[in-house]
């Protein structure tokens, strides 16, 4: 434990919410077992490995009993079931933090699909950029997915710098990478794709939460990046669109950026909406 380090539990919790060990790049070419992650992330943390074990896994009970209410409904259970998955099928997800989070869409489509209809995968990287998702292809390509869920781009729309700030991507740049990525996932690995846009944001949440911080986001700056998409990717699942127009009080966290729990189950909904057409 550091001494010179000290975190209440609402910030272990929050930081072991988007902090996957498992899945960072380095840590899949050259893997540690699940002691080692324990101790990493109380290292990180200033804490024992009980208590990220003993936090690690109330989420993860969070998440079961959040789907097993969704799954009460008739219409969610029928989406669901009425997914285009099948026995021996590996779907994977990769994007960053909104995918990474343990109580985020994936984890409660996880939690509510039958393991007897296919494998989940969870590849998001809190902080990754479309540039970072095509570096590390090869840790996809090793969960050997048979169907891909894409979502990407909020992080390519990021700044940082005080007086001027930079923007971690530009349109041609993700443009770029998100054409090398679809083409490497359809034609090098012979999957299936769904490419999602990125949620939209809140820029007086996000002014008012960075305000003190050499980083941040635009509103306009995200919308681009979903404009971008919208062409790479024509038909891809426009969240962005659906989240800017309809998106109820309490969808994202104070920081405007993520999704909050509440949040995380119309992304859901809304994925599973247009899953269930293919």
């Amino acid at each position: 434990m550091n001494p010179a380090q000290s975190y209440t539990d609402d910030e272990r919790r929050h930081f072991l919410r988007y902090t996957r060990t498992a899945k960072w790049p380095m840590l899949q070419r050259f893997p540690i077992d699940e002691d080692g992650h324990l101790g990493l992330l109380a290292g990180m943390l200033a804490t024992d490995p009980g208590t990220v074990r003993s936090m690690i896994h109330d989420m993860c009970d969070e998440n079961r009993a959040t789907a097993a209410r969704m799954l009460a409904d008739d219409h969610y259970r029928s989406a669901v079931t009425g997914l285009p998955f099948r026995p021996g099928d590996r779907v994977v997800a990769i994007g960053d933090s909104i995918t990474a989070d343990r109580l985020g869409w994936f984890e409660l489509l996880a939690a509510s699909v039958d393991p007897a209809a296919a494998t989940l995968v969870n590849l998001g990287v809190s902080g990754d950029t479309t540039a970072d998702v095509l570096e590390r292809f090869d840790t996809l390509e090793a969960a050997r997915p048979s169907h891909v869920l894409l979502m990407i781009g909020t992080n390519d729309a990021r700044l940082h710098g005080r007086a001027h700030a930079y923007r971690m991507a530009t349109v041609t740049e993700t443009a770029r990478n998100l054409a090398s990525l679809i083409d490497l996932i359809t034609h090098q690995l012979g999957a299936a794709i769904t490419v999602i846009t990125p949620p939209a944001v809140d820029q007086d949440r996000i002014d008012a939460h960075f305000a003190t911080a050499p980083v941040g986001w635009t509103a306009e700056a995200v919308a681009e990046i979903a404009g971008v998409i919208r062409t790479i990717a024509p038909h891809a699942i426009d969240l962005h669109e659906a989240t800017r127009c309809h998106a109820p009080p309490g969808f994202l966290e104070a920081d405007g950026v993520h999704p909050t729990p509440t949040g995380h189950q119309l992304i859901l909904r809304q994925i599973l909406r247009r899953l269930g057409r293919c």
